[in-house]
């Protein structure tokens, strides 16, 4: 197996200073940048720039897979763990999700970045799909949602060398809600979404969400008239995207903080993954009624066309003889098998000597006008039709 790696940077809030572009150029000679995506491939060599130093400098998620035990993600979360300490400090908790604060201001950098080696999970061919929902989950843990913390903390949990009786954190309520949220990045690690399922069993529901309308609508109409007139100079002058990108963080930050119901359920990592195999299995089982069913319904549906057809059939053979000649004449294997099925209800909706002459001798004017079809002497054998 030939070595790759994918390595990616994305702005979020505002795109990179020409300072800071110059600073992301620096890290690299051969990738893609601009002020708001950094990206490359490796099929040999490695990226010898500094990771966090990007985060640094204007970039807010960042992804990285490597087909030999790599999968990293980190986010830029400029005002910090959007949740009180004594809370987050139970998810972080694992050396395979870590925070780095910067050593000025409140911000800092979250990295999910358990250890697996080269064969442990199945290989990705696109990982660059999983980046916008990395954003996604970056928006989202600015809001406080400690669903996507208690996420994390399960993809750290995987670790190759991690301990599968380790405690889990608190349960956020409403986990369930969130798979199609944090689903992608339990995939990227390795885990079963259904993982999410196994866990909130036993935990609060979903609480109420504030409306970010109303939030927004509050703050603006908290702004003096000062602050309005000031806000316009910005955007007349200033970078709009950048100051977009300050009255959002403003926002948030002016927004009461959340109170997420959590609840201590006490269980074991592998008591989880035990929970999900068996909820997986479930959930197979339940799927495949489904199918069968739904094939059922499908081959008594298509049962009841073929007999409409071979009713119509009965009062106009020649119609039909026709279509199947029209079909062989415009070539593919499908339409061979389609001119097949043709003769062999004509005979069936005829019956007797009379159908199986009429359709026998059709299939062999057939196959002899086109001696090199090979499929539709196949698909006429198999129905039959010929010697």
């Amino acid at each position: 197996m030939s070595e790759y790696q994918f390595l990616a940077f994305r702005a979020v809030d505002r795109p990179l200073t020409d300072r800071e572009l110059v600073y992301a150029r620096n890290q690299s000679s051969r990738a893609e940048i601009t002020c708001w995506r950094f990206e490359n491939e490796y099929h040999f060599g490695d990226f010898s720039g500094d990771a966090v130093g990007l985060l640094r400098h204007g970039y807010d998620a960042h992804l990285h897979y490597a087909n030999f035990g790599i999968r990293k993600m980190a986010l830029r979360l400029p005002s910090g763990l959007p949740l009180p300490n004594s809370v987050w400090a139970k998810y972080i908790s694992l050396e395979g999700l870590t925070w780095k604060k910067d050593s000025r201001g409140k911000g800092g950098v979250l990295t999910l970045n358990p250890y697996h080696d080269a064969g442990d999970l199945e290989e990705i061919w696109s990982p660059g799909e999983y980046l916008d929902n990395l954003v996604k989950i970056r928006n989202q843990l600015l809001t406080g949602d400690a669903r996507v913390l208690y996420s994390l903390w399960l993809c750290a949990a995987a670790d190759q060398y991690g301990s599968p009786d380790i405690i889990e954190p608190p349960v956020p309520g409403g986990l369930t809600e969130c798979l199609e949220l944090c689903g992608p990045v339990m995939e990227f690690f390795g885990l079963d979404p259904m993982i999410l399922v196994a866990a909130s069993e036993g935990a609060p529901t979903l609480p109420a969400q504030q409306d970010q309308q109303h939030c927004r609508d509050a703050w603006i109409e908290a702004l003096s008239q000062r602050e309005c007139k000031g806000l316009l100079r910005k955007l007349l002058v200033d970078n709009a995207a950048v100051v977009k990108a300050e009255m959002l963080a403003a926002i948030r930050e002016s927004a009461p903080s959340k109170n997420w119901p959590c609840a201590a359920l006490g269980r074991t990592f592998a008591e989880l993954l035990e929970r999900t195999d068996v909820l997986r299995t479930e959930h197979e089982a339940k799927a495949q009624k489904k199918r069968e069913a739904a094939s059922r319904r499908k081959a008594a549906r298509q049962e009841c066309e073929r007999q409409d057809r071979m009713k119509q059939m009965v009062n106009a053979p020649q119609k039909w003889l026709r279509e199947a000649t029209t079909l062989v004449e415009a070539r593919g294997t499908n339409n061979y098998k389609a001119a097949a099925e043709i003769l062999a209800d004509l005979r069936d909706a005829v019956g007797g000597d009379e159908g199986a002459q009429i359709t026998g001798k059709h299939a062999a004017h057939l196959a002899m006008k086109h001696p090199t079809l090979t499929h539709l002497k196949s698909s006429l054998r198999k129905r039959g039709l010929l010697e």
